[in-house]
């Protein structure tokens, strides 16, 4: 029996067309995993479903009943229950109120508050402050709350995301249970080798398309999905700088795990940058790539191991590791939107040689100079903090997601900036999700999956095999 049913669903935001003509459907008892790379259109596939985003076209049914012209509590009660990243919990509120809340709001009160506690493994009288959880707790607190309603649908949104090992076998365990019960799950999680392992069927979105949906063996061996997450590299300058064994330590990572409020996300990550060497840090969006940077910069905090930049630990803050010669480019831009993109620029540098240089490489900001930041587009923003971070020169530049925001001709034609500061003897330290762009460019690679380094290699050889690559993305084979 079919328990939830999208048709031909398109969402636009503005001149951004979120999602085209999605369709698919979830048998009930079923665990369907919908996945893709960062920015097609996942959680605003979700978001439609629940209620809280309108479609521009197309339908959607739970079960035979149509659901379009509804808000989100109505759709709650028609069995439409939800996660979200950001968990959305009463931190003032105990284990059990949490609970209490979701229940009586949708009539199963107390045994269904029960049920949904015992089912995640919280007690259901739990009387601690939803704050004083760890970060697996919060988790399955949030799954518990959706559950409590005893959903026909049940959404989740990256509930592995910040999950040991051990907490993903138990909420695998958990989703096959709920199936079990007759509850359909569509899970949207960026851990590709959990999605695939545990998942009756894949929906795969790009660029907000459903470009493939099968059984996880058949999306495995998908030549469409291999080219959405790893693409085909065409490398754009010869390898002539120098090698990981000759090349001056810039950056040496050894043993390194990192993480928040005391929970590694990243574990045993052995990583090496020269000078004058591109190297990619390579992975699916959630694999623990920003974390690594952040660790790297010193934001967060290392649980062990060791980091050296530049031949110094990074004491001091970003601030002096700036002073030093390290430039760390974000993946949310971090511009100064109060003031002009020349004031931005200004702050990196008072030469006006610099600057001037650092615009022949970035013409396109030249016309909004004056312009305050917080006007330009997502793609001028990531330009200015591109621009902003090698007009200073840096020996050692960090950049997180080159290509957000961009679009490929833009990303196409800063490639080789990045080339050229290489050859001018900075390192350069890339993390991509999408393994095409930054191959094209790298000398070596290594790549990233929930938390551990599972590959590495020089680029030329990862761009010849990307089959090899893609198994890694896709939760396959992860040899070294």
């Amino acid at each position: 029996m079919t328990s939830l049913t999208v048709d031909g669903v398109t969402v636009a935001f503005g001149e951004l067309q979120a999602l085209t003509d999605v369709s698919f459907t979830l048998s009930e008892g079923t665990v369907t995993g919908l996945i893709g790379p960062n920015g097609a259109g996942k959680t605003t596939l979700l978001d439609v479903v629940s209620g809280y985003v309108r479609a521009k076209a197309g339908k959607v049914r739970i079960g035979d009943v149509p659901v379009d012209d509804l808000p989100p509590h109505r759709r709650a009660a028609l069995g439409v229950g939800r996660t979200f990243q950001s968990m959305e919990l009463f931190d003032d509120l105990s284990v059990a109120e949490n609970l209490l809340v979701a229940a009586e709001s949708s009539g199963t009160g107390s045994s269904g508050a029960q049920s949904a506690a015992a089912a995640v493994g919280l007690p259901a009288d739990d009387q601690r402050p939803a704050a004083a959880l760890s970060h697996g707790e919060r988790k399955r607190l949030a799954i518990a709350r959706a559950m409590a309603a005893r959903p026909r649908v049940l959404l989740l949104d990256e509930p592995a995301a910040g999950l040991d090992a051990g907490e993903r076998r138990e909420l695998a365990a958990l989703m096959a249970q709920v199936a079990a019960a007759g509850t359909s799950v569509l899970l949207v999680d960026h851990d590709l080798g959990l999605v695939l392992d545990i998942c009756d069927r894949v929906v795969v979105l790009d660029f907000g398309r459903v470009i493939a949906d099968g059984t996880p063996d058949e999306i495995r061996e998908d030549p469409a999905v291999t080219a959405a997450y790893v693409g085909v590299t065409q490398r754009t300058h010869p390898a002539a700088r120098p090698t990981a064994s000759s090349a001056t330590p810039a950056l040496a990572v050894t043993g390194l795990a990192a993480g928040y409020g005391g929970a590694p996300v990243v574990t045993d990550v052995d990583l090496f940058v020269g000078a004058g060497e591109i190297v990619a840090l390579l992975g699916p969006n959630g694999a623990g790539k920003t974390t690594t940077l952040l660790a790297v910069s010193g934001a967060v905090p290392r649980v062990c191991g060791d980091i050296r930049v530049l031949g110094r630990a990074p004491h001091g803050g970003a601030f002096r590791q700036a002073r030093r010669g390290v430039a760390h480019v974000l993946q949310d831009q971090r511009v100064f939107a109060g003031l002009t993109a020349q004031e931005n620029l200004r702050l990196a540098t008072r030469e006006q040689a610099a600057l001037e240089k650092v615009l022949e490489l970035f013409p396109a900001l030249q016309p909004v100079l004056r312009r305050p930041a917080a006007l330009l587009s997502g793609g001028e923003q990531q330009m200015l903090a591109l621009a902003r971070a090698i007009v200073g020169r840096p020996r050692l530049l960090v950049i997180d997601e080159l290509s957000l925001g961009l679009s490929p001709a833009v990303v196409s034609e800063l490639l080789p900036t990045l080339s050229r500061l290489a050859s001018e003897g900075a390192a350069i330290l890339l993390a991509e999700q999408h393994a095409d762009l930054a191959l094209r460019i790298a000398d070596r690679a290594y790549v990233i999956v929930a938390g551990r380094i599972v590959m590495t290699d020089t680029a030329a050889t990862l761009a010849a095999d990307p089959a090899r690559l893609a198994s890694a993305y896709l939760g396959g084979d992860q040899r070294l």
